[in-house]
């Protein structure tokens, strides 16, 4: 094989592999397999809730659950949580229940549902999250949870995403989703 036959082929194999990834990622990361809304034990806001939380209880008002779950965010630079005027709150339909999970991750907060669905004896819960990471969260929540799962999407913020936010997106989830395969603990 002459020299520069080297460098064309492993050229060829990094562009296939790049165009495999993205082909991949805009399959699960941007069309995510999602459960139509129907009624469940709980819902599970995970976090961060409180840019969402006006969707999710526009979502409870409509009489989803007698439950809504919701992550508390912390400040990543004081490790405070953050002050939140739903949790706490009760109305005619349901109540707002916030958690912290330890981990503060999207596996801790499989591990929260997991706690709360065998305590509780729920049978069906419904978790809220963002296009991009619906996939991962559909597979951890499955994982480390008895109850049937649905996963939901919110709105707000997937059609603010430029193609920036996008790739970001596809790097950091992408490579979460690795991590999710390699380390199948609950």
């Amino acid at each position: 094989m002459r020299p520069g036959a080297w460098v064309t082929t492993l050229a060829g194999m990094a562009i296939a592999c790049l165009v495999g990834w993205v082909a991949v990622c805009v399959d699960v990361l941007v069309h995510p397999e999602v459960d139509p809304v129907g009624a469940v034990d709980a819902v599970y806001v995970i976090g961060p809730v409180e840019t969402r939380i006006e969707e999710t209880l526009a979502l409870m008002d409509r009489g989803v659950a007698p439950v809504l779950l919701a992550t508390t965010s912390v400040n990543p630079d004081s490790g405070q949580t953050y002050a939140t005027d739903h949790c706490g709150l009760v109305t005619d339909r349901y109540a707002v229940e916030c958690v912290l999970p330890e981990p503060y991750t999207t596996r801790g907060e499989a591990q929260v549902l997991g706690e709360e669905a065998a305590y509780r004896g729920w049978d069906r819960v419904a978790v809220l999250t963002s296009t991009p990471h619906a996939a991962r969260t559909r597979l951890l929540m499955e994982r480390c949870t008895d109850p049937d799962v649905q996963v939901l999407l919110w709105t707000v913020e997937d059609g603010e995403r430029g193609l920036r936010g996008w790739l970001g997106a596809f790097v950091y989830q992408s490579a979460a989703w690795v991590k999710t395969q390699v380390v199948r603990d609950c």
